[in-house]
Parts: structure tokens; C-alpha cells; sequence
């Protein structure tokens, strides 16, 4: 098991289905939960919630990937000071709210107080990445993903068909058949 009990096979599976249900490809999911997994206080059991909530945050914040990872990291890593941060980019929390996850933090109940930070999250910010991805650009992008995916495999799947492409690129732009 790797970082936070969780298998580099079971956080690509999580980012593959993550990619299929909104625009983000797997390879920046990936990247983004490593971002996210440089927290050591954030458990395995939270990861697939933090992963959603921040393609969610990005989303709907139109920010890249690793700086939500690095907002919603912090404040899972760090509760009591991490809603200060995140109160400070339109994420509110209510006066009970924030004595709950103090409270929680100083009993020792991180995750507690974790679970309370990305029920917040997921109703400020939930189901965005998803409703992104279910519309024509979303489409669009999912389809550039999926054929990112495809010129990934190995065996070279496409490797006929792009020299297929360039020698009639060539052609084309040859001034003589112009």
C-alpha cells in the first residue's frame, strides 16, 4: 500500500472513473492526488471524498487542479487553521461549524473534523465537476481525454495512423499539388 493506505492501482482506478464522469483527465487526477497525498494527516478513507471535492472546487472556481488540491489539503491537514484559508475563498462555515471541528481537533478526532470540512465542500461546490462534464464543451473534452487515452496505449495504436496523417499533411502542403 502506498500513501494513505491506498494502492497506486486502486488511485488510478479512482482517477480512470473520476475521468469518465467529468472533464478531467486521469493523468491530472493522478497528479493532483499526489499533490493532495503530500498531506500526511489526510487518511486513505478521505481521499476518494477530498479527490471529488476538488475537481468540484476547481470547477467551480475556474482554477487548475493542483491549487485546489493545495487549499483543500491544507485545510484537512490542518482543520482549525484550513477553514480560515478557506473561508478567505468563498467557502463558509458557520460559527457552530468551526467550534465542531476545533472541538473535534482538540479531542484528537481529525477525521472528524475532516468529514465536517468536505460535507461543507460538497454542499457549496458538490456535483459541479460532474454537471461540467454533462454538457456539449464537456462532451467535447471528454473526447480529447478518451483520445489522449487511446495515444497513450503502448503497442503504438495510433502510430500507424498518425504517420498515415503526417505523410498526407506533407502532401498537402507540397506547392506543387497546391
Amino acid at each position: 500500500a502506498g500513501a494513505a493506505g491506498l494502492s497506486s492501482d486502486q488511485m488510478v482506478a479512482m482517477a480512470k472513473g473520476l475521468q469518465a464522469v467529468t472533464t478531467f483527465g486521469d493523468d491530472a487526477i493522478i497528479s493532483m492526488q499526489s499533490q493532495l497525498l503530500t498531506f500526511t494527516k489526510i487518511g486513505g478513507d478521505v481521499v476518494p471524498r477530498a479527490t471529488e471535492a476538488i475537481l468540484d472546487l476547481a470547477t467551480k472556481m475556474g482554477g487548475d487542479l493542483k491549487g485546489a488540491a493545495v487549499q483543500v489539503g491544507k485545510a484537512l491537514n490542518d482543520p482549525v487553521q484550513g477553514i480560515t484559508a478557506l473561508s478567505k475563498v468563498g467557502v463558509s462555515f458557520t460559527d457552530s461549524q468551526k467550534d465542531v471541528i476545533k472541538s473535534l481537533v482538540e479531542t484528537g478526532d481529525v477525521a472528524g473534523a475532516q468529514k465536517i470540512i468536505l460535507a461543507e465542500l460538497a454542499v457549496e461546490f458538490g456535483g459541479s465537476a460532474r454537471a461540467a462534464r454533462d454538457t456539449f464543451g464537456g462532451a467535447v473534452t471528454a473526447l480529447q481525454n478518451a483520445f489522449g487515452d487511446l495515444l497513450e496505449g503502448d503497442g503504438g495504436n495510433l502510430k500507424d495512423a498518425k504517420e498515415g496523417v503526417e505523410s498526407l499533411t506533407k502532401a498537402l502542403s507540397d506547392p506543387q499539388v497546391q
